[in-house]
């Protein structure tokens, strides 16, 4: 419960899919009250027994025969209705054949990326109360996490946004050190892994083929390519580029 001096805290923790491998980037962040953080993430640590040990990093790279059954519980996990209004996720996709980054981002590729943590935060912003602290998964850049945070809130103010610097803390956390940004992976992989129709290639693996189905079904999106509503526990957004 929160005093009512207190405030509510909400933690968004970002991972993004292969930037130039595949034609759709998926970025992804798992949301929920920062003061459920520590709580949730020991749930989805013991997700990974026996199959892990505690300190696995579970990665969507790392999805094997021997290892989906951890994987299929920490989505299980994600999903159960005690936990409804805690952790949420949300997603953007990009078509990177349409990026122009020579045009729209001084050919710097790390700009345009900046530029997607920068859309889907605002999104989180626009949907929760806040204030926010943004983790995403640390990257060698030029952007540095408190230049991104301060456009972040003065985009905010640009669209009439009442609050006094809703976005209050942008720091880069390590994937293997941070349960929720593994978290967001699994996700953003199974997303990634239809979007760009790696579960159609002859040599496709089957138990990422099994998680990548599963994560869709529970979040109830039969097809990934499409939008799904702004609200919910599971989104998709794919950002229309010119």
């Amino acid at each position: 419960m929160t005093e009512p001096n207190q405030i509510p805290f909400v933690d968004a923790y970002i991972d993004e899919s292969s930037q130039t491998a595949h034609r759709y980037l998926v970025l992804g962040a798992i949301v929920l009250p920062a003061q459920n953080t520590a709580e949730f993430s020991e749930l989805f640590i013991k997700t990974r027994y026996p199959e892990l040990n505690a300190n696995s990093e579970m990665k969507w790279v790392k999805v094997s025969k021997g290892k989906i059954s951890s994987y299929l519980r920490a989505v299980d996990l994600f999903f159960e209705k005690q936990y409804s209004t805690a952790p949420h996720f949300h997603s953007l996709v990009v078509d990177t054949s349409k990026i122009n980054n020579r045009r729209y981002n001084q050919g710097d590729r790390e700009i345009g990326f900046s530029k997607e943590i920068y859309h889907l935060s605002m999104k989180i912003g626009r949907l929760y109360r806040g204030p926010f602290h943004i983790y995403p998964d640390h990257r060698l850049t030029k952007q540095t996490p408190d230049k991104v945070r301060n456009i972040l809130n003065f985009g905010a103010k640009k669209r009439g946004d009442k609050r006094d610097w809703p976005f209050r803390r942008m720091q880069f956390r390590h994937s293997d050190q941070t349960p929720m940004i593994q978290l967001a992976d699994i996700f953003i992989g199974a997303i990634a892994y239809r979007v760009n129709g790696h579960h159609l290639a002859k040599d496709a693996s089957p138990a990422k083929i099994e998680l990548s189905r599963y994560v869709l079904e529970k979040a109830g999106i039969p097809d990934p390519t499409i939008d799904t509503s702004i609200r919910g526990k599971f989104t998709i957004w794919h950002r229309k580029l010119n």
